[in-house]
């Protein structure tokens, strides 16, 4: 399970994802399909049943789609979000080592001016 989550999601090449995305447009064409059906031939018992039948496979086919492609983009988020998470990561430990010398050399040097101030009133 690792394994899926470490390897790269490269979106035009996932199968899950695409079949989603092709779901979710052919949901989008069979209901208006089903819709224009229901409208254009209102008075047609026949042509209403099956516009009202495509119109609701439509909705089936939305959900599933939406589902696949959820699923999915959820996946993709999260390993852009690790990645940036590690990328930060190893910038921060960087960064915050160099604070720690930053702050080395900066008591240091208040130390120093500190010294030399004394031997001066003492003089």
């Amino acid at each position: 399970m690792e394994e899926n989550q470490t390897a790269k999601i490269i979106w035009w090449k996932d199968k899950k994802l695409l079949a989603g995305i092709i779901l979710v447009i052919s949901s989008l064409i069979v209901g208006f399909y089903g819709k224009g059906l229901i409208i254009v031939k209102f008075y047609e018992p026949f042509s209403l049943i099956t516009g009202l039948s495509i119109w609701a496979f439509s909705w089936i086919l939305l959900f599933i789609g939406v589902f696949l492609v959820g699923w999915e983009t959820v996946r993709m988020i999260q390993q852009r979000v690790q990645s940036h998470v590690k990328e930060t990561v190893k910038g921060t430990y960087h960064y915050t080592k160099g604070l720690s010398k930053k702050g080395y050399h900066y008591t240091k040097e208040i130390h120093r001016k500190g010294l030399g101030r004394i031997k001066q009133s003492l003089k």
